[in-house]
């Protein structure tokens, strides 16, 4: 095994340990069996260390999901698909999963932050397609609600398993997690997480103009939607049938219909697929 790799996988050890900050070069080099100008030869410091750590996993790791959750599989097995990768990697990593399951913010400078976030970034967008996908009947404005649902009943299940040293059945953890998600799917009705969240990580949706066009139809079938917020859907519609309208004109009926709480969700995805467009 070369040096670097031995490096990434007793340091590893040590973090899972330790945590980042209490680990030291000093202690890296001596459970390595290397000198300090050997570890210096491969990582600058311990943040490339690190940062060569969450690479390293990270980008097999969103790899093996996207392949989990591909077009072609299908749809409700796909957050079935998620789960199973993303514990099984988990228990074959679990000095990495570990650590970023017990490490604090704080241990981490702005740079290390900012990549890891873009990986949850990454796995949240994957995860939304998968929410968009396997709960179609869902009401678009409680996606994101479900996607962290999700996330945290994953992130407390791998903590009793990883940390809690908890025997489990994968496929019954898996299983267990897809019907919970499921019934919360099912009767959810608070929206918690505005659609500006996904803007704020540069997530993009991807609706077509007929997905777009059938949602804006069947909120105007609701009879309690009043007459200025009907119509302005009834236009934003036309507009996608036939685009006409200028871009002023549009962000006018978009904040008429954001009056109404459950056209919030609507008026996001409208501008995201006229940008998309542009």
């Amino acid at each position: 095994m070369v040096k670097k790799q031995i490096i990434m996988e007793k340091s590893l050890e040590l973090f899972a340990e330790n945590g980042f900050e209490a680990t030291s070069i000093q202690q890296i080099t001596e459970r390595c069996g290397i000198s300090k100008g050997a570890f210096y030869l491969h990582f600058k410091s311990k943040d490339e260390l690190i940062d060569s750590l969450i690479d390293d996993f990270m980008t097999k790791f969103v790899a093996k999901i996207e392949r989990s959750v591909s077009e072609g599989q299908p749809k409700e097995e796909l957050l079935y698909n998620y789960l199973n990768v993303s514990f099984s990697e988990f228990g074959q990593q679990a000095n990495f999963a570990k650590v970023f399951l017990k490490e604090q913010i704080h241990a981490f400078n702005e740079e290390l932050l900012n990549k890891m976030q873009g990986y949850i970034t990454i796995l949240n967008k994957i995860l939304l397609s998968i929410v968009q996908r396997q709960f179609d009947q869902l009401h678009p404005s409680m996606y994101l609600d479900i996607v962290f649902a999700t996330s945290g009943l994953m992130k407390s299940h791998a903590e009793l398993f990883l940390i809690e040293h908890y025997k489990v059945d994968l496929h019954v953890l898996c299983s267990s997690i897809v019907e919970k998600v499921g019934i919360i799917a099912e009767h959810a009705k608070i929206q918690a997480i505005a659609p500006e969240y996904l803007s704020s990580v540069n997530i993009k949706t991807s609706y077509s103009k007929e997905q777009l066009m059938e949602l804006l139809e069947s909120i105007q079938q609701e009879t309690e939607i009043n007459s200025i917020i009907w119509e302005s859907l009834q236009m934003l519609n036309e507009n996608l049938q036939e685009p006409k309208l200028s871009g002023a004109l549009i962000q006018g009926l978009l904040k008429n219909i954001k009056v109404e709480s459950r056209c919030v969700w609507v008026a996001y995805l409208y501008q995201s697929y006229l940008e998309n467009e542009k």
